[in-house]
């Protein structure tokens, strides 16, 4: 892979660190991780130093504090680039891409949605694998009851509730 960039920005639910490479988005990681360790998670990835770019990308940047801040961001013009995920794993992706503002869909849907009726649990750690949040919102997938279960950002259940109530007063406008 060639170069990978990164920027580190201040958000409501603590930094936000957003990487990208020549195909687009790569890793977004939230909330508080530190800016070492996110490099090092980049360098395991990807096998090469990213380079610090606080000056490319504003749009998405922007976009990304405002919806922390509690505003409805839509990111489907974000390029992101999915490379590190298996086929199932970037069809999970897309698919949780298509998940409205305000809704919700289980693993089971999810599944079903992608043609392996029977792989939940696989959706669930596609979900856990998910590179881009919330661009990739993962939070808005729930167990077959509609039970919060699951996610694997810091802060878990409790961060994956706090988005979902937070998208639920987002004001409606058109998408």
């Amino acid at each position: 892979m060639k170069g990978i960039f990164y920027t580190s920005l201040p958000a409501a639910v603590g930094v936000v660190n957003i990487a990208w490479g020549p195909d687009g988005f790569l890793l977004i990681d939230f909330p508080g991780v530190s800016e070492k360790s996110f490099l090092k998670s980049l360098k395991r990835r990807f096998g090469v130093d990213a380079v610090r770019d606080d000056n490319s990308h504003a749009a998405v940047k922007t976009a990304l504090r405002r919806y922390f801040d509690g505003h409805r961001e839509v990111f489907k013009g974000v390029r992101a680039d999915l490379s590190t995920g298996t086929p199932f794993e970037q069809a999970v992706w897309k698919e949780i891409r298509r998940i409205p503002y305000g809704k919700t869909c289980s693993y089971g849907q999810l599944a079903r949605k992608t043609g392996r009726p029977d792989a939940a649990r696989a959706v669930g750690r596609a979900c856990g694998k998910n590179p881009l949040p919330p661009i990739i919102p993962c939070h808005r997938v729930v167990g077959s009851t509609g039970r919060l279960v699951g996610y694997s950002g810091s802060g878990g259940v409790t961060l994956k509730r706090k988005l979902l109530e937070m998208e639920a007063n987002f004001p409606r406008s058109r998408d």
